[in-house]
């Protein structure tokens, strides 16, 4: 097997690990039952299989759409959740009210992006692997499962260690998940303009300049973690 190969199966276990790591830890985070989460987790090992086999005759459509409107509906999927971890975090601290369920919703709803960015990483790699798209599907179904199961007990587990309500566990889970997703948004399509700029040479600063952004740096993180100690919803 030649590091073609490898990277690109690398790459279709990176994007199955990011959407299992995102569902598991929702659905573990919000308290859901072990019965509503093992249906859940087969819906979406099912889907991508059903999915991969419907979309291969459809594949430059799909690869199009995507291509032209992922970043806005990352964007959009990004301010959802953190409108809604706040939404959690605040419920939770003004008025003791869970809301971990009905948020976990906009974790564990079907995300277009999500599984555009399998399909359509199943219709390009099955090829380059020399299987059919449908089988890669199956399996990439299978391994989608498990990373969901897996992080849903993780999850628990966790919850159950640091002793803290859903809903924290949750609304923080889900800034940092929208968090990471509009930053992703926003860098990713620009990564490859960039790299095609020519560079110029890079003027390192001196030792002393670099030692006091450092000081510099602590001393604000310090100063912000002292004074919003006892306000902010996002440290308890």
């Amino acid at each position: 097997m030649d590091m073609a190969n490898l990277l690109w199966q690398a790459g279709i276990l990176s994007v199955l690990l990011i959407f299992g790591v995102k569902i598991g830890l929702a659905m573990g985070f919000a308290g859901l039952s072990r019965k509503m989460a093992a249906l859940i987790t087969a819906g979406y090992g099912l889907g991508i299989y059903g999915l991969a086999a419907l979309a291969n005759a459809y594949m430059n459509s799909v690869q199009g759409f995507f291509n032209t409107y992922s970043s806005l509906i990352t964007i959009i999927m990004a301010s959802v959740l953190i409108f809604a971890g706040v939404h959690t975090l605040r419920e939770w601290k003004e008025h003791r009210r869970d809301t971990a369920k009905t948020a976990c919703v906009a974790m564990v709803a079907p995300c277009p992006c999500c599984f555009g960015a399998v399909i359509v990483s199943i219709i390009l790699v099955s090829p380059i692997i020399g299987v059919s798209a449908v089988t890669l599907g199956k399996y990439s179904g299978i391994i989608l499962a498990a990373f969901i199961a897996f992080f849903y007990v993780f999850a628990n587990g966790v919850a159950s260690a640091i002793n803290k309500p859903y809903p924290v566990l949750l609304g923080n889970f889900m800034l940092f998940a929208g968090l990471y997703f509009l930053t992703a948004a926003i860098v990713l399509p620009n990564v490859n303009s960039a790299m095609s700029m020519k560079m110029t040479p890079l003027t390192v600063p001196g030792i002393n300049t670099i030692l006091y952004v450092v000081l510099g740096t602590l001393a604000l993180m310090g100063l912000g973690i002292y004074l919003n100690k006892r306000k902010s919803t996002f440290i308890e």
